[in-house]
Parts: C-alpha cells; sequence; structure tokens
C-alpha cells in the first residue's frame, strides 16, 4: 500500500503469492522524466497514485486478475526503486547509466541530424544505458517472463538477445513503416511470441521470422458502459497526447471552424503541442468554442464520454487505442480516420464513421453525420466492444498465453 504523504519503495522482493507467476511489462518510453514528466506532467507520487491511463495499467489489472503478478518497468535518468500501488500492481523505475543522461539533453539532440538509422542508434543507447538495471531487477523480482512494448524498435534488438528468459515483443501502435530493420529478422526470431494488435500485423510479423499471436488491446465493460439518463449536446470529444504530429488534434480545432457555431470541442489530455493548438483555436475565432481540459482521471474521462455527442480521433497512426474502446463502451458515436488501428473496430456507416487522414471537410461532415445517427451509431459501438474487445476474456487469454511459454 502507498504511503498517503509519500512514495516509498518496497525493498524486498514481492512475493508471488499461491504461485503466481511473475511478469515484467517494459515500457517503451525512453526515461520516466522525459515522456511522463515532461510530455504528460506527470510526477512520481502522481504516476503512482492516480495515473491509470494507458494500456500497461489495463494489461498489469487483467494479467494480476488471472493469477500473475505484473511489474511496470520505465527506465528513468533519476527515480529508482520498486513500488507498490493500490491496484495491487508494482512499478520498478530502471535508472540509467550515468553516461547516458547527456544525451537527453535539448542541446544535443539538436546537434543530431533524425535519420532513421540515427533514431535506431539512440534507442540502442538507450537499451545499454538500462541492461544493468534491467538484469538485476528480472533477478531481484524472479520475473519469469519479459514482456517488451513494441517490437519495432532498437531495443527491442539488444533486450531481446541479452537476457536470459522468454521475451514477449508486443504491438502497442509503434509502426514498422521507416524503421531501419538490418537485425529485425534475427530479434523477432529469438522472441518467444509476438503479440499484434491486428491480423495484418501478424501477417508482417511472420514475414520477418517472429511467431505471431493477435491480441487486441481491451476495454473494461464493467467500468465503461452506456449512460441513458445523460443528455448530449453537439460536442465533439477527444481524449489524447497532445503531439500533434501523430494525433492531429489541429484537425478537430479546423473541424470546429467549419462546423455551425453551436459545436463545441473538448480536449482531454496533456502534451508538447498545447501552446500550438490553443494559438490554432485563436487564429481560427474558435477559442470560445475549443475547451483543453489537460489531464484528468479515468473516472472522469466516463464522465466526459457520456455526456459527449460525437467522439473523435483523426490520428496519423495509432494501434488498437484504448481512449477510442472506452468511447465506444460508453456508446459514444465515433469518428475515427481510416487507418490500421481503426479499421478493425469501425465499419463505416455502421457502428461510426472513417475518414481519410488529413480531410477536415470529410472530417467535419462526418461529424455531423454521427451526430444525427448518435443512437444508431453508439448502440452498435458499444456492442462491438462489448462482444469483441471485453478485458475479461482478452486478458484471460493472454495470461494463459504467456504461462504457456514459461512451462513449455
Amino acid at each position: 500500500m502507498l504511503d498517503q504523504s509519500r512514495s516509498k519503495p518496497l525493498h524486498h522482493r514481492p512475493a508471488p503469492g499461491n504461485g503466481r507467476m511473475n511478469v515484467a511489462l517494459l515500457l517503451s518510453c525512453a526515461n520516466f522524466e522525459g515522456f511522463f514528466g515532461g510530455t504528460l506532467k506527470q510526477t512520481r507520487d502522481s504516476y503512482l497514485k492516480t495515473y491509470r491511463n494507458d494500456w500497461s495499467w489495463y494489461y498489469a489489472q487483467g494479467l494480476l486478475e488471472n493469477g500473475i503478478h505484473p511489474i511496470l518497468y520505465i527506465p528513468a535518468l533519476y527515480e529508482k526503486g520498486l513500488y507498490s500501488t493500490d491496484t495491487g500492481v508494482s512499478v520498478r523505475f530502471l535508472p540509467l547509466e550515468r553516461w547516458y543522461r547527456p544525451l537527453e539533453r535539448v542541446w544535443f539532440k539538436r546537434l543530431t541530424r533524425q535519420t532513421r538509422w540515427t533514431y535506431y542508434a539512440e534507442e540502442r543507447l538507450n537499451a545499454i544505458a538500462m541492461m544493468r538495471s534491467l538484469r538485476e531487477a528480472l533477478e531481484e523480482d524472479g520475473i519469469e517472463l519479459l514482456y517488451h512494448q513494441e517490437y519495432w524498435t532498437g531495443r527491442f534488438d539488444h533486450v531481446v538477445h541479452r537476457v536470459d528468459l522468454p521475451v514477449v515483443g508486443a504491438d502497442h501502435g509503434g509502426v514498422g513503416d521507416g524503421v531501419w530493420k538490418r537485425f529485425k529478422v534475427a530479434a523477432l526470431n529469438k522472441a518467444a511470441m509476438c503479440t499484434a494488435q491486428t491480423e495484418n500485423e501478424c501477417r508482417v510479423v511472420e514475414q520477418y521470422g517472429g511467431k505471431p499471436r493477435f491480441q487486441p488491446n481491451g476495454c473494461d465493460t464493467s467500468e465503461f458502459f452506456p449512460d441513458p439518463t445523460v443528455a448530449h449536446s453537439k460536442t465533439i470529444l477527444t481524449v489524447t497526447r497532445l503531439t500533434n504530429k501523430q494525433k492531429r488534434t489541429s484537425d478537430l480545432i479546423r473541424a470546429v471552424a467549419v462546423l455551425p457555431e453551436d459545436w463545441s470541442l473538448d480536449i482531454v489530455g496533456t502534451g508538447p503541442d498545447r501552446d500550438m493548438l490553443e494559438r490554432l483555436a485563436a487564429e481560427l475565432g474558435v477559442t470560445s468554442r475549443v475547451r483543453f481540459h489537460g489531464f484528468v482521471s479515468r473516472k472522469d474521462v466516463r464522465g466526459f464520454l457520456h455526456r459527449c455527442g460525437v467522439y473523435s480521433m483523426p490520428s496519423d497512426n495509432e494501434g488498437l487505442a484504448v481512449a477510442a474502446l472506452e468511447a465506444m463502451a460508453c456508446g459514444a458515436a465515433v469518428v475515427f480516420t481510416r487507418i490500421r488501428g481503426f479499421e478493425p473496430l469501425v465499419t463505416d456507416g455502421v457502428n461510426g464513421r472513417l475518414v481519410p487522414v488529413g480531410d477536415v471537410a470529410a472530417l467535419a461532415a462526418a461529424i455531423a453525420d454521427a451526430w444525427e445517427r448518435r443512437d444508431q451509431f453508439g448502440a452498435a459501438a458499444a456492442e462491438t466492444v462489448r462482444t469483441r474487445f471485453d478485458t475479461r476474456m482478452l486478458y484471460a487469454e493472454l495470461a494463459d498465453s504467456l504461462r504457456s511459454l514459461v512451462h513449455s
């Protein structure tokens, strides 16, 4: 249990209890301070006590409920130690070597021209700086399997050959396009398994010599479900990280400027591009119709989802986004882009709308259409998640699959 005034590390090896298998979920961020601290504005204490907003917490909770003890592993520049949380999920910060710290400074990154090779090299250096902490943690925690977020990274290529236990590579939105793949065949072949969010991604993994398993993200439908008592208004909602190159939240602001004045936009989330998006809203004269809410709790997210008129994510690329699943589970009328992460979720005109990436006019028209057909789309969307993406089913299957890798 967390100390209520300050998060204190555990100084002992976590007890599996009742023969539970210990699994580490290694997150793909370069370091806690840069991504969770810089991009998402989380402190160590806020992350441990209240942050439950991404795939890793869903997966960890699902594994815990199915007899596996999960520990989230997060590389860190300054944080260290193993911590408990009130969910039963543990978190360990993996200290990076001190020599790595200058590589994360802005002035150094500006000196380096970003190419696919230099980006790959940065990922390998990050892995090298993490390896001592990772090996020590795996031994101390009695880890029997390492679940590695993203297999198209240079870090995965490094780690999979240097730990003496099964490694599962996982697809959580990373894309292989433009990635340097010189060592990818050997890395995917060495992995015990690779989970993929789409059937097409499974085929790509197989082409590179990997052993794929279709494993989409899921949604806890006991927490996210329709509420027919709540009234809706002409409000577009997006729950997203404000990194515009990927998420294209600017397209929603431009769509609001096209739509009639009774439409507004709620943006939930934080990130480095918030100032730019606020300036764009001012330039388009829609500041009064665009509301930035920052980071909110999962309970508050559910309230936003119940109240919105249309939920939209105009992303350039995604995995099977948890935020999209939660919106659909709550019965929201959804408008997404026609990309690999959304096509398995939405049949255009049946349980939502799909539009081309970057087409603001099509986005605005689809939002207006989704509003008119919100009851039809919302009911069909909720049924889609309930029958195909419920965590109770998906994570029980994942837990069985991980156990089979360890005990085979």
